[in-house]
């Protein structure tokens, strides 16, 4: 169990999607909970529809209520730093180079991208010799998780910097790491402390096409770098006793009392799949996922196991999940400053690590018509990586998206039912061939071929 539910007298799981994760009180339900008379906040259905509507009158209300949560929210975690120590320890580390520490308030961080970034909230520390650094803290948010998982997830991140730094690729360096409710950790809150680059995110619809190419020129080099790093095992990178980098767990269960249960690392990655899948299974049967449609989820996954892509035993590469645009620096004239945000990276196949980087897929396609046709970036990064680097297998592998259309299978929950049976018909296509899905046809099918599993058919 990652959460109980906050519902009074409930002893049942909190959902794993965001449907029972509330971003107003900061609590998390299970199924029956997260729309129920005991949590009185707007539903994610309810926030859309005012968005939608245009309706300036609630709209100015939504937002007022979603800044007061905010507010308060980072409130919490700037309360719970002591800037005073953050100070003496950034000085130690830089053996006494005396510096100044900044933790903008709630009312200044707030939808301040410099500042609030998704699931963090940076301090700026400024040395006497103008050398700044950031302080990155996990926010903690309604989706935030427990806190082995978050001590689990900025170790990864540290480890994950340090690894791309001694590989030539750039990103910002780290000079300290510590966990949440650490007694020996006197900043309070755990943290990050990390160079502070030059450059601005890539806006990549406002490049034009001469600093697009020069771009993809770039990450064409940064691919075929990693290519000379593999490692021996998939996973996330964790600190070791060495200093060096090591694979730790894939991915995490919960016990009973909501302690971490580690998967992997794998040694192939079908095993990999397999474990995955497997434990998204056990979450349908614990209502921690898919309470909708429980048996649709089930069958879906059923279906994955089938037809998993071709196996690869390794050698492993790093993958950034997160490849949006926004998590590439770059300077006025297009050259890559660093590359940051890679929090949730993972050590996996080379079939999925070098696939192209997610700012050049045309996720509309992808997700509204099921196709997986390149990009014209996808196909000048092939052409650039075959051209340029001799890099002809990672020429072969950035244009394919099966392994990145089988994780968002996995992820992708029916609470949104049309982008749910979207997604899974665009895999279900380009994994057999075929080139019609119909989701009923295809229902009936599965059905019969692996039983219900013990689930209720949903009404949707």
């Amino acid at each position: 169990m990652k959460w109980p539910c906050a519902a009074e007298a409930c002893r049942r799981p909190a959902l794993w999607s965001l449907l029972g994760q509330c971003e107003q009180c900061y609590r998390h339900f299970c199924g029956e909970h997260s729309v129920s008379t005991s949590h009185t906040c707007l539903t994610t259905e309810e926030i859309y529809t005012i968005y939608m509507s245009g309706d300036q009158s609630k709209l100015r209300e939504l937002n007022a209520s979603r800044r007061t949560a905010g507010e308060k929210m980072i409130s919490v975690l700037i309360d719970s730093i002591d800037g005073n120590a953050l100070r003496e320890r950034a000085e130690t580390l830089r053996d006494g180079m005396k510096c100044t520490v900044s933790l903008p308030s709630a009312n200044q961080a707030y939808f301040n991208m410099d500042v609030v970034g998704g699931r963090n909230y940076h301090g700026s520390i400024v040395f006497e010799d103008g050398k700044t650094w950031l302080a990155r803290f996990r926010l903690p948010n309604h989706n935030s998780p427990p806190v082995e998982e978050r001590n689990f997830d900025r170790r990864s991140e540290f480890a994950t910097y340090r690894f791309l730094a001694e590989a030539a690729i750039p990103v910002p360096r780290v000079y300290d790491c510590a966990d949440d409710e650490d007694p020996s950790n006197a900043v309070g809150a755990g943290y990050i402390l990390v160079e502070k680059l030059a450059g601005k995110p890539l806006a990549w619809q406002e490049a034009n096409q001469a600093q697009r190419d020069k771009f993809i020129r770039q990450l064409a080099g940064i691919y075929a770098q990693l290519e000379k790093h593999p490692l021996g095992a998939l996973g996330r990178l964790q600190p070791s006793s060495t200093g060096q980098p090591e694979v730790g767990p894939a991915f995490f269960d919960y016990n009973s009392i909501g302690r971490l249960v580690p998967f992997g690392p794998f040694d192939d990655m079908n095993d990999y799949y397999k474990a995955l899948i497997q434990h998204k299974i056990g979450l349908i049967k614990t209502g921690e996922i898919a309470p909708s449609a429980p048996l649709d989820q089930y069958l879906v996954y059923r279906s994955l196991l089938d037809r998993l892509p071709r196996n690869e035993q390794g050698p492993f590469f790093l993958r950034h999940v997160d490849s949006r645009d926004a998590n590439f620096l770059v300077d006025l004239d297009y050259n890559i400053t660093g590359i940051i945000d890679l929090e949730l990276a993972i050590v996996t196949a080379k079939g999925a690590a070098f696939q192209s980087p997610l700012l050049l897929y045309d996720l509309g396609e992808l997700y509204h018509k099921g196709l997986s046709t390149p990009s014209e970036g996808e196909k000048r990064l092939a052409t650039i990586l075959q051209e340029e680097t001799e890099s002809y297998q990672l020429s072969a592998l950035v244009t394919q998206k099966l392994h990145f259309r089988v994780d968002q299978v996995i992820e992708t929950n029916p609470e949104d039912w049309k982008q749910f049976v979207g997604v899974f018909g665009g895999w279900w296509k380009a994994a057999t061939g075929e080139q019609v899905f119909d989701w009923d046809m295809w229902h009936r099918e599965a059905l019969e071929k692996y039983g219900d599993g013990g689930f209720t058919p949903s009404a949707a």
